[in-house]
């Protein structure tokens, strides 16, 4: 007798964001057949069940209401989830929650089914990490460590529950707190991939970001880089800018401080054809992983934040910089020197 599976995925799949990609991955991965029931959230949910159901995004006042009484912003209620699986009789033999977030209607539904939740942000350790090493923050993403980590610590707890997380370091600080949590890695990137040997240096002290600028984690890296970053390297090699490509980045622009947002990148491949120093200033979350995996294999220099390059096992290069983002600013000047660039 065939089984059959509830597999709920956070966003629509086959699109090009990070986070659609991710997802995507873990669809392939789970490989749903014709007796599963498929759902995804959108910000256009249909009413009518097809193949793929559609759960939708919350509103303003949701979001709010969930933060007000301790909840993650995007925490799906017990009857949405009712509404969204209505007409379907009896259990499923296995569920996957695409996102920490569907966990706790999932759980009252069904209490004691067998559930795997995937995290794409491991809040848990960001929030420990902020503790200790007291990193670049905000008041949003302060917000969701709090609401998100005690969220984490249910599922963990949860004999009943494995979660999956987005690379093994992840998964070995998991076991630290809960020595016996269920959980697995699903990495969302060949974490074998390697530094191509025939990267070049940029032809101009030219700093460039491509992808969204909104997620809260990547806010946060991208303005300490234009408020503190730019200004700082600019003291020492004024010819050197900052572009950024993506939703969102047109609202960095500032030309007179050198920091030119471009908005939406229009083409295909990278801004400059590769011609520049790439960066990945975030400071959390799955989609890191994936600008790396992109400048990697494109082979073009880049600098990026410790856990950028989490997951990866790529020894020293001249051409990929790490550092913590307070350090940014000497790395720069120090690699634009060394290439004899302004």
């Amino acid at each position: 007798m065939a089984t059959r599976r509830l597999l709920i995925f956070p966003c629509e799949l086959g699109l090009s964001d990070g986070y659609s990609i991710a997802a995507t991955a873990d669809a392939a991965r789970l490989a749903p057949g014709p007796e599963d029931v498929v759902v995804c959230r959108t910000h256009a949910p249909t009413s009518a069940a097809g193949p793929v159901r559609t759960l939708g995004m919350p509103t303003a006042r949701e979001k709010a209401w969930n933060i007000l009484r301790g909840r993650a912003p995007y925490e799906v209620s017990v009857e949405a989830m009712k509404a969204c699986l209505a007409g379907i009789d009896g259990g499923f033999d296995d569920i996957f929650a695409g996102e920490i977030f569907f966990y706790p209607a999932l759980r009252r539904l069904f209490p004691q089914a067998r559930i795997r939740v995937r995290s794409h942000n491991f809040f848990s350790l960001a929030r420990a990490r902020q503790l200790l090493t007291r990193p670049p923050s905000s008041f949003r993403h302060d917000v969701n460590m709090r609401l998100h980590s005690p969220l984490e610590g249910e599922v963990l707890r949860d004999k009943r529950a494995t979660l999956i997380l987005i690379t093994e370091e992840e998964l070995a600080f998991a076991k630290l707190l809960f020595p016996l949590m269920r959980g697995e890695c699903w990495p969302v990137v060949a974490p074998d991939l390697e530094a191509s040997p025939v990267i070049r240096p940029p032809s101009a002290p030219r700093l460039v970001f491509l992808g969204s600028a909104g997620a809260s984690h990547t806010a946060v890296g991208l303005e300490m880089t234009c408020r503190q970053v730019v200004p700082a390297l600019r003291a020492r090699v004024p010819a050197a800018e900052f572009h950024l490509f993506g939703r969102g980045s047109e609202s960095y622009d500032a030309p007179d401080r050198g920091i030119h947002g471009h908005g939406r990148f229009p083409g295909d491949g990278l801004p400059f054809d590769g011609d520049g120093l790439f960066c990945v200033p975030d400071i959390h979350g799955c989609g890191i992983k994936l600008k790396v995996a992109d400048l990697l294999k494109a082979a073009v220099p880049f600098i990026s934040t410790p856990l950028g390059m989490s997951g990866y096992r790529i020894p020293a290069h001249p051409h990929i910089l790490v550092e913590e983002l307070p350090d940014w600013p000497e790395a720069l000047y120090r690699y634009f020197q060394q290439w004899n660039l302004g």
